[in-house]
């Protein structure tokens, strides 16, 4: 076992005498007064400060010679510093040596340095004594390159040899792991679960934010390290623990130390991890360890407990084969109160398979499943290996049975104190077998019901839009053709005025020059000549019926009428025109809306209106006639009625030439799309009534 020399103490008096000397000396000597003289002054620049490199001018003993860094630590009364330099001078520097520095102050990369310009060997003076430390105090950063001592048990220990570093370990101190590297060699057996206390520098790893990362320490050559408590010399004749009582209460327990288990293995992931089964409990094991296990293999293993997610597990462990028995038979639950007592063991149980997710996580693709067990949602984590794919029959909605190893979930924090029952759990799968098809997903499943429903859905709303658009195409084609028959009659109407014109201004005017000449020669001629008086009243009379034919073709050609006013307005006109001087008392009633109608159905009503008001003055011999017109969002309602004669509408015909007659008002109501009512009776009088749709 190594030891501390017992001539410590002497020798911390002696460096202190030495480095109150070096101190007067240092005082004594001409400086600069902006000069720093201590490695205090040194770390207490700001990261901006140490930048302007400031003059720097110190005494100390050597920590750590550079071997094949760039840097030695060296400290002086009042703390260590770190000190950068060309190799060709920090190579001749040794551990121990007394030497006086000069240089200029450096940011570094986590705490102020001193870049070295040049330095002094004064002599040799003793290492001082370190400081005790814990954990929780290296991780503040604030002993960067201070010379301390630090004590735990050790959890790992290795050989190396890289950059002046012959040996790394680990440290279990204050509940957290301390790297360790030792310039000395180490040896493995001697150290691992031993405790121990370690000297040396605190060095920190940083990121580029100049912020903590982690802390390390660093054995110079030489220094000694003391062990309190050596490791077992055959740790695996130790007694066995059961896996029960892991971190169980025990007023004499040895927390920390390896402990020494043996059970079945259920699971192997190499260099990672191992499960095994022990008294009915399953315990998961951490370990870098190569050793090519099987499932079903009965292993010997040495680690270190510590708190897992639920149940305890074993961490840096080691562990030696003893033989092969048969594979173990997974626990059947049926609850997650059952399923967490068996955290970390091998479990089955049926479910529907609801879902698969393959995820990308570095090389590897992990497939995550969820299955719906008994209404509670459960997830399972299967590796695949590389090449392979997801096995055809992991369906959807299939009835499975599915093993693995249990991994309770930490959901929740749990109570203060007492049982804490977790409500949640997933499983780990080893290999395809771990899942076994009982039934394969119905040929309905909700998922494909909730696709043929959203492919319905959509069929329906693109066969809705096709409707949508043809109706829309033909209503385009509609008004386009409604546009070019309005505009084909507007062109008929316009040459129907020029020809009633033209008839107007030649044919109609010449007839009645020639009424007016046969007139005048009737009223010349002598009452002797009866012959001729008689040929002159025969032509006299023809002229005037070819006149009032010209003016009825005049009055059926023209619609200028319908120019300057609406239908109501030129029907009531014509009424008054062609009952003036008759004493026919007419009355006109008008309501509803006020508006025009397209120039067709206007003209169209306006010849329905006009032959029924025609018919009643010509044929009724009435007394009163009424004319209603009546518009409102929906309809168009046009009547004529009158107290005249009327007549048998069963045997009405309507033969007189010259005239629309029944059947061109009926033709009419027809092209509107309307309906022409006629109702009358031998001496009750008619009615015409005329209903149509407001056109669009």
């Amino acid at each position: 076992m190594n030891i501390i020399p017992s001539s410590t103490g002497i020798a911390a008096l002696r460096l202190m005498m030495t480095g109150i000397a070096a101190a007067l000396a240092w005082l004594l000597a001409p400086v600069n007064a902006a000069t720093l003289t201590n490695a205090a002054q040194v770390r207490a620049l700001t990261t901006k400060q140490a930048a302007t490199h400031v003059p720097v001018r110190l005494r100390g003993v050597v920590l750590d010679e550079a071997g094949q860094s760039a840097g030695i630590v060296i400290q002086d009364e009042t703390a260590g510093i770190y000190l950068e330099g060309p190799n060709n001078l920090l190579s001749r520097i040794r551990r121990g040596e007394l030497i006086e520095v000069e240089g200029v102050s450096d940011p570094g990369g986590f705490a102020p340095i001193v870049r070295l310009e040049k330095y002094r060997k004064l002599g040799t003076a003793p290492i001082p004594a370190p400081q005790h430390v814990t954990f929780e105090q290296l991780i503040t950063g604030k002993l960067d390159a201070q010379w301390v001592e630090v004590s735990g048990i050790v959890r790992s220990c290795e050989p190396v040899n890289y950059g002046g570093v012959r040996g790394k370990m680990e440290l279990a101190t204050g509940g957290e792991r301390l790297a360790v590297r030792t310039a000395d060699p180490l040896a493995p057996d001697s150290y691992v679960d031993a405790e121990v206390t370690l000297r040396g520098i605190c060095f920190n790893q940083h990121n580029a934010n100049r912020q903590i990362v982690s802390p390390m320490l660093h054995v110079p050559p030489g220094s000694l390290i003391l062990v309190s408590s050596p490791a077992p010399a055959d740790a695996f004749a130790a007694p066995l623990t059961p896996v029960a009582t892991l971190l169980q209460f025990a007023p004499q327990g040895n927390y920390g130390h390896r402990v020494h288990v043996r059970g079945v293995v259920t699971h192997y992931l190499e260099n990672q991890f191992l499960w095994i089964r022990e008294g009915g409990r399953g315990l998961k094991i951490q370990t870098r360890q190569a050793g090519g296990l099987r499932v079903g293999d009965e292993v010997d293993v040495l680690g270190f407990p510590n708190r897992g997610e639920y149940t305890p597990i074993l961490e840096d462990a080691v562990f030696r084969p003893l033989g092969s028995s048969n594979p173990p038979t997974p626990v059947n639950v049926t609850t997650t109160s059952s399923a967490v007592d068996h955290d970390a063991d091998l479990i089955e149980f049926e479910a529907i398979l609801h879902e698969l997710k393959p995820m990308a996580q570095g090389s590897n693709v992990i497939v995550e499943l969820s299955f719906d067990w008994g209404g509670e949602s459960v997830k399972a984590l299967y590796q695949l290996p590389h090449g392979q794919d997801i096995p055809d029959d992991w369906r959807k909605g299939s009835l499975v049975r599915v093993a693995g190893i249990c991994s309770v979930t930490r959901d929740e924090s749990g109570p203060v104190s007492g049982i804490w029952t977790p409500r949640s759990f997933r499983l780990l799968l080893r290999s395809p077998a771990d899942l076994q098809v009982i039934e394969p997903p119905p040929q309905w499943t909700l998922e494909r019901v909730v696709w043929l429903f959203v492919a319905i859905t959509i069929v329906s709303l693109l066969v809705a839009a096709g409707a949508t658009m043809v109706a829309r195409r033909r209503l385009r084609e509609q008004a386009a053709r409604r546009a070019l028959a309005e505009a084909e009659f507007a062109a008929i109407l316009k040459e129907r005025n020029r020809v009633a014109r033209e008839i107007h201004d030649t044919l109609a005017q010449g007839l009645g020059a020639i009424s007016m000449q046969l007139e005048l020669a009737k009223n010349e001629l002598r009452t002797d000549t009866p012959s001729a008086t008689r040929h002159l009243e025969a032509a006299h009379h023809q002229v005037r019926g070819s006149l009032a034919e010209a003016r009825n073709s005049i009055w059926n050609m023209r619609s200028q009428v319908l120019e300057n006013r609406d239908v109501p307005g030129a029907l009531e006109d014509i009424l008054r025109q062609l009952t003036n001087g008759t004493g026919i008392e007419v009355k006109c009633q008008v309501q509803g809306l006020s508006r025009r109608l397209p120039p067709v159905v206007e003209n169209d009503l306006l010849r329905i209106g006009q032959e029924a008001i025609m018919n009643a003055v010509k044929h009724a011999r009435a007394g009163r006639i009424e004319l209603a017109f009546e518009i409102n969002e929906k309809q168009v309602m046009l009547s004529v009625n009158d107290d005249g004669c009327g007549y048998d509408s069963s045997t009405m015909t309507n033969t007189k030439r010259g005239h629309f007659g029944l059947v061109g008002m009926r033709e009419r109501a027809a092209q509107l799309r309307g309906e022409l009512k006629m109702t009358s009776a031998p001496g009750k009088g008619t009615e015409i009534k005329f209903t149509m749709p407001v056109p669009g």
